[in-house]
């Protein structure tokens, strides 16, 4: 089944009262958030939202966003693709007050009175579900394949200064001297 386009904004509240989903997809460019973290803007998200209002009476979001993007790798720099899954679990709340008095199971998302922006909701989502840094495998890195063809397990990584000493070797001397 083909996904239609993300609408943009949605009226949160009465999508929830009437128990309504989601199934869509946006282009990676279209997040601009989401792109400054990354190494192009190829691709598409695949959203699924499920608005409902549940048995304590607040109105909810359960939702999945998936991509496959590109990052830079933090040996090389070079660009690698990473799988980007987002689940969450939303609490559609009016004021801060609301917000605080919510289980803590729950996180919030404050609409006020306007509608709520469901490219800022999977952009927010998706930024907080990328790792915090992004390494290829040793063997498929330009930097760690370089170091294992010369026979140097510490090439090409840092720790070491231009006379191939470890900057902690000073370290060792402190240490028997203390002995």
């Amino acid at each position: 089944m083909q996904r239609q386009p993300l609408p943009k904004l949605v009226d949160a509240r009465k999508f929830a009262a009437v128990d309504s989903d989601i199934s869509a997809s946006v282009p990676v460019s279209q997040l601009p958030r989401f792109v400054e973290g990354l190494a192009g803007d190829q691709g598409l998200v695949d959203v699924d939202l499920h608005f409902f209002r549940d048995d304590q009476g607040f109105y909810r979001i359960e939702g999945k966003a998936t991509t496959r993007v590109e990052v830079l790798c933090q040996r090389c720099l070079e660009a690698m693709p990473i799988d980007v899954d987002a689940d969450f679990e939303l609490a559609i709340v009016w004021t801060d007050e609301q917000a605080k008095a919510l289980p803590k199971t729950l996180d919030p998302v404050l609409v006020g009175e306007e509608a709520l922006s469901l490219y800022e909701l999977v952009q927010d989502e998706l930024i907080l579900n990328m790792p915090f840094v992004s390494y290829h495998q040793m063997s498929d890195c330009a930097v760690g394949a370089d170091a294992l063809s010369s026979g140097d397990p510490d090439e090409g990584r840092e720790g070491k200064n231009e006379s191939g000493d470890s900057p902690f070797s000073v370290l060792g001397q402190l240490w028997s001297r203390d002995k």
